[in-house]
């Protein structure tokens, strides 16, 4: 028996003995961070409003002004949206919009 397949089957046994165990934290939140929230989703709409009217995307400030946060949080949210696929970075560093997901149409 592989050592992978040992661990495996010990984790099942201490979860079965847990009573009204839970999964793990980590599980939790990879689960919660496969969809976007809807200010995530706000601000992705945003994004793309700022590029057809501007051929850029907004700054992170422009985005904490336009919704009430802090710089830090309006950032965590864009690398969330980056982390999710919404949006990338380019060889320098610049967010866009993923090739075939559609900016500015």
């Amino acid at each position: 028996m592989a050592v992978s397949n040992f661990m495996q089957e010990a984790n099942d046994i201490a979860a079965r003995l847990r009573p009204g165990s839970q999964p793990a934290r980590s599980t939790l939140r990879r689960q919660k961070a496969a969809v976007a929230s809807s200010l995530q989703l706000q601000v992705l709409e945003y994004m793309r409003t700022f590029l057809a009217e501007n051929d850029q995307l907004p700054p992170v400030h422009n985005v904490a002004v336009r919704f009430g946060l802090a710089l830090s949080s309006a950032d965590w949210h864009i690398r969330t949206l980056v982390r999710l696929g919404f949006l990338e970075r380019n060889a320098v560093g610049k967010l866009r919009f993923p090739r075939g997901k559609g900016g500015a149409a």
